[in-house]
């Protein structure tokens, strides 16, 4: 651990009567992410926020309290000893009430490590965590967190435990909202067969570590230039996407893959062995690829081009008609 790491919180894990001592720690940091401030552009100062009370005038801090407003330019006051009066069991405690199989991921929130405090709760902190990595469990609680109670999900991690603060379920917007316009069925046989394809060839395991912030770099590099005296290089212009009929960009796509995949296996010694794919697919697919070069366009849409569109490919050859099925 970090000699700076301070703990987020302090206080117990209780299950049943079983209670430790333990420390909670922010497990992410922005640290390293680029920040900009207010200057002043005519004197180079930094420009500072002020509180101020219309009609007033420029207040100190302490004289701010907290308020509630109950009606249109109403308020009630909260002090800090009221809150303080709310001395709820949550306060100190992650009062660990029951254990689920999966939590979905649309509620998982800020993640914290969750660690003994002292030699002598870390042996009861080792038996649970054992008894949830054993039982593939996660463990369900609540818990104050800054000035907040919030569920908290628990899991195994290592050699620690990991919990997640959760939103509550009147925090998460209706998904029927967004995608209620959206069709739940005619999707073609043969789109989706490939489609199936590619996600197989592209399926790795999670390596977070080779993603990059592209536009932090960016930032990074367009800061020391300046401070070498250099000025940015010209905006690149944004090219416009490329609209083309979707089987045919799904061809393409795949006949990429299988390109790619070909020449993995020829670097390792040994080739790839191919995904089974319907034989007319398959041949269209390495057909256009020989022809066209270009590279993998996955899921381009034919936007506004209008229904007229439909029965051509982007190479102006008809295109079979769809086979369409429901689905559930």
């Amino acid at each position: 651990m970090a000699a700076a790491a301070r703990p987020y919180w302090t206080g117990f894990l209780k299950l049943s009567l079983v209670t430790i001592s333990v420390r909670l720690y922010t497990a992410t940091t922005e640290r390293e992410r680029i920040r900009f401030h207010m200057i002043h552009e005519s004197t180079g100062e930094r420009v500072r926020q002020q509180l101020v009370v219309p009609g007033t005038g420029p207040v100190e801090r302490d004289e701010v309290v907290k308020g509630y407003e109950y009606e249109k330019g109403r308020y009630v006051t909260v002090d800090p000893d009221d809150l303080k009066r709310l001395r709820l069991e949550t306060t100190d405690t992650i009062d660990i009430t029951e254990f689920v199989d999966n939590v979905d991921p649309i509620y998982f929130d800020a993640p914290y490590y969750l660690v003994p405090d002292g030699s002598v709760a870390e042996e009861g902190y080792r038996v649970i965590r054992e008894a949830l990595r054993d039982s593939g469990k996660i463990a369900i609680g609540q818990v104050v967190v800054g000035g907040q109670e919030r569920i908290v999900a628990i899991r195994p991690m290592d050699k620690g435990l990991l919990a997640n603060s959760l939103r509550y379920e009147d925090e998460i917007r209706k998904p029927e909202d967004f995608f209620n316009t959206i069709a739940a069925d005619s999707v073609d046989d043969d789109e989706l067969a490939m489609m199936e394809q590619i996600i197989k060839r592209k399926t790795r395991k999670f390596e977070p570590g080779k993603f990059v912030d592209h536009y932090q770099t960016a930032v990074r590099e367009l800061i020391n230039k300046k401070l070498e005296g250099k000025l940015p290089d010209k905006a690149p212009e944004r090219k416009p996407a490329q609209v083309i009929n979707l089987m045919d960009a799904l061809k393409r796509s795949l006949a990429a893959e299988e390109k790619s995949g070909a020449s993995a296996g020829r670097r390792t010694g040994s080739r790839a062995e191919p995904e089974p794919a319907p034989k007319k697919a398959a041949a269209r697919a390495k057909k256009t690829a020989g022809a066209s070069g270009q590279r993998s366009l996955l899921l381009p849409v034919e936007g506004g081009r209008g229904r007229a569109a439909e029965g051509k490919t982007a190479r102006g050859a008809p295109a079979e008609a769809p086979k369409r099925r429901k689905r559930a």
